[in-house]
């Protein structure tokens, strides 16, 4: 049963690439234009007042730091391991100890996630906090991330998986 740390690991990238991707676009994460009405990511459609949103936004800020050292050390162990991966003559159970890294970071990532959707959940109404456990963790309305189907997944041509 090996596939589910792998999917973990696929989860994780694709997390944090999103979270990437929208900091370079000089937003905190899942806040930017049209999200003043609770829109932010995995909020949409929960129409948060502006007293939630500020809050939201002010555990998202506590937790940025946390967020960018540990994207930082998943991001560090994956480029270790693919570039292990590239090199012929590096045996199995050195790319197993660069994979344990590896899975390592990105649980770490995943834990800081999940602390702040722990902080999140209290400061939710019943039915708010209802319509948002519904959904896969931090996913929108509609379940999934609009980046079609195989995103993230082990396509070579895929960013994510390239070391860089």
């Amino acid at each position: 049963m090996r596939a589910h740390p792998f999917r973990f690991a696929v989860f994780a990238v694709a997390l944090l690439a999103i979270g990437a991707s929208l900091q370079a676009q000089g937003r905190g994460p899942g806040f930017g234009p049209g999200h003043g009405r609770g829109e932010g990511r995995g909020f949409m459609g929960l129409n948060l007042t502006e007293a939630q949103q500020a809050q939201v936004k002010a555990i998202h800020e506590r937790h940025q730091a946390a967020f960018k050292a540990k994207g930082e050390a998943a991001q560090a162990a994956r480029k270790a391991m693919h570039a292990a991966m590239a090199d012929a003559g590096t045996d199995a159970k050195t790319l197993q100890g660069l994979h344990d890294k590896v899975s390592a970071a990105q649980f770490e990532l995943m834990l800081e996630h999940r602390a702040v959707r722990q902080e999140i959940l209290p400061l939710l109404t019943p039915e708010q906090k209802a319509q948002f456990e519904k959904r896969p963790m931090g996913m929108g309305p509609r379940g999934g991330r609009g980046r079609g189907p195989g995103a993230g997944g082990m396509n070579p041509d895929c960013p994510m998986v390239q070391p860089s």
